[in-house]
């Protein structure tokens, strides 16, 4: 229960009425002083009975893309005995709103849609509401939280539809490799162990297995259909706003390395490339292979940074030796100083001497307002110097698209209404 300041002054009104009137010894003075200390009771204990009993039901989509638009549908039933007056809903779900819904009556349900727009990715799970009242005086405001149990809605990241990309050949099949079941065949990708058969090459033997059974057994390997690309994404800070800051329009740097990372690997999926993505989970690289697009999308909404997340420059320098049959490394991550030429050079030097082809896109986070944001002149030189060891380097900076990051002519990609990155 939270006092206005309504109340006070009627509280020192009525002291005021008070004191005049055992002054004067005026007995309507004394009425009034009454009623206004009436009308302060009252407005306390009112805004306790309309929030009592009262049922909220939210109703939102399963999925949808940050900075789409959705609609959700709040409903509030009132108690079946008394009118509920004055209410007000707070809702953060997706985007905080209040929603002034009135009064509900008995037995009576009132149904509020509104607009909102996801600001941040993931997994937007149950969430209180505030249930507000300070009828009908205004002089008190009760707040009561309600549980509301509402289905998960997952937030995908923004999705930029590239087209055809420079830095990928064009693929051996015209299948889409996202729809592409693994066949037999001498590619780099372990399918499983058989007995062996005439003609199979003794390197392909799995001793192990041959030892156990008692029987030659030897590996099976997938054809080798299609260019195979890998994503190395640094996921290990973010740098949005702490829970309780104002969200603005803009996508936080990890955001960002999301919606890059999932624009050009849907990008490789679309073509009938095959892709793969690393991140850095807990001081160990996390690999996700033959994803396709479901799952690419769904990790990269779950994404969250974490204390002991693996350094960047380390996680590129471990993949050199790990990415085996990758004939295109994509590097996504943002300018901290953590991923400077120092540090990061190095590794992806190691890169571009085992892989045919290494992209570097960095996102450039802003200084302002960005602790630990490398400065200008730093993010050039870093450029620069990836390049020079062999890298193709497009740095992203928030307000441009990142199509144009890519060096892509509008001919070159198609954008999608609600899904384009700023």
């Amino acid at each position: 229960m939270r006092l206005r300041k309504r109340a006070i002054g009627l509280l020192v009104g009525a002291g005021v009425l008070f004191f005049l009137g055992t002054n004067v010894q005026a007995g309507w003075l004394f009425v009034l002083a009454a009623m206004l200390l009436g009308v302060v009771l009252a407005g306390l204990a009112l805004p306790v009975r309309s929030t009592r009993s009262v049922v909220v039901e939210r109703r939102a989509p399963a999925e949808m893309h940050q900075r789409d638009e959705a609609l959700v549908e709040m409903i509030v039933h009132g108690s079946r005995r008394a009118t509920r007056r004055g209410l007000l809903v707070q809702d953060p779900f997706l985007a905080p709103v209040d929603l002034w819904v009135g009064a509900v009556r008995p037995g009576e349900q009132v149904a509020i849609t509104t607009m909102r727009v996801a600001r941040r990715r993931g997994a937007h799970e149950t969430t209180p509401v505030s249930v507000r009242s300070s009828a009908p005086f205004g002089v008190a405001e009760r707040r009561r939280r309600v549980t509301v149990d509402t289905p998960r809605t997952l937030v995908l990241p923004v999705v930029e539809e590239l087209g055809p990309l420079p830095f990928v050949r064009a693929a051996t099949t015209s299948e889409s490799a996202m729809h592409t079941a693994p066949r037999r065949g001498q590619g780099p990708e372990f399918l499983g162990i058989r007995e062996y058969r005439p003609g199979d090459s003794m390197r392909h033997v799995h001793w192990a297995s041959t030892a156990r059974i008692g029987a030659v057994m030897v590996r099976e390997l997938e054809q080798e259909q299609t260019r195979r690309l890998a994503l190395v994404a640094d996921v290990s800070r973010d740098g949005r706003p702490a829970d309780g800051e104002a969200i603005d329009a803009t996508l936080s740097p990890l955001d960002r390395v999301c919606s890059a990372a999932a624009s050009i690997a849907l990008a490789a999926l679309a073509q009938g490339h095959g892709a793969r993505l690393v991140t850095g989970d807990h001081g160990d690289a996390a690999v996700l292979a033959r994803a396709d697009e479901r799952e690419l999308l769904e990790r990269l909404a779950l994404v969250e940074p974490t204390a002991d997340a693996r350094p960047f420059p380390s996680l590129v320098a471990d993949a050199a030796g790990s990415l085996r049959g990758v004939e295109t490394a994509v590097l996504v991550f943002p300018t901290w100083q953590g991923n400077d030429a120092e540090h990061l050079v190095p590794a992806v030097e190691l890169l571009t001497e085992r892989i045919p082809v290494v992209v570097a896109v960095p996102i450039v986070a802003e200084t302002g307002g960005r602790a630990g944001a490398l400065r200008e002149d730093r993010v050039d030189g870093l450029v620069q110097r990836l390049r020079a060891v062999g890298a193709a380097v497009h740095p992203w900076r928030s307000d441009t698209p990142l199509s144009a990051a890519l060096g892509l002519t509008p001919d070159e990609h198609v954008s999608r209404a609600g899904r384009t990155a700023r």
